[in-house]
């Protein structure tokens, strides 16, 4: 029996189609509800770490080659995507989860999840561990910020946990599988580039 599909399952969870919706409609709900503070920093977050995967992306794909030793030609944006949206998440849920046990189960599943993700990435083929393991770190950047910030939630705190699991919820139903295909761009971009700079031949 073929474990393939269900790695493609997994994957989709951290693609562009998925992510991007659920860093604006979480934003949204944390402005509606009051939370201008937590909507900044969890927008922040995820916009600066993927524009440094973008960043990584377009700096290695045309001199990855001069670190053989390394075996980095494009860091995972899945991966680093994965661990910045539901790593993020998983930091909000923690904070606004009434019991340590709910903050623990929110931690778990958040990094779980960008964990298989991550892990799927290498079994496909998409990237190597070098790669992946880049992509994530650079992820951590986004949960790590929000968790450092203890003044995220204003008070009173009239925010539930639960409405922030409604935007993945309803992004996944409707988006899952979808592929926006970035990949191609930015690496079409990252020769442009290159080829403009003469930085890496």
């Amino acid at each position: 029996m073929s474990l393939r599909p269900l790695t493609l399952f997994i994957t989709s969870f951290g693609g562009q189609a998925v992510i991007l919706p659920i860093l604006l409609l979480v934003t949204l709900i944390l402005l509606a509800s009051g939370q201008r503070r937590a909507a900044f920093w969890w927008a922040f977050s995820v916009v600066l770490v993927l524009g440094l995967v973008l960043v990584a992306k377009i700096a290695f794909i045309p001199c990855g080659g001069y670190l053989p030793g390394l075996d980095l030609r494009s860091p995972s944006g899945h991966a680093g995507a994965s661990v910045a949206v539901y790593g993020g998440l998983a930091v909000l849920v923690a904070r606004l989860a009434r019991t340590q046990a709910l903050a623990g189960l929110a931690i778990f599943c958040g990094f779980g999840l960008s964990l298989a993700i991550a892990v799927t990435r290498i079994v496909l083929g998409a990237h190597t561990l070098s790669e992946t393991v880049l992509g994530g770190a650079i992820g951590l950047l986004a949960p790590a910020l929000l968790a450092s910030r203890q003044d995220l939630f204003q008070r009173p705190v009239r925010l539930r946990w639960v409405w922030l699991l409604v935007a993945p919820v309803i992004v996944v139903a409707l988006l899952h599988g979808v592929e926006l295909g970035a990949e191609g761009v930015i690496e079409h971009v990252a020769r442009q580039l290159n080829a403009m700079l003469g930085v890496c031949r």
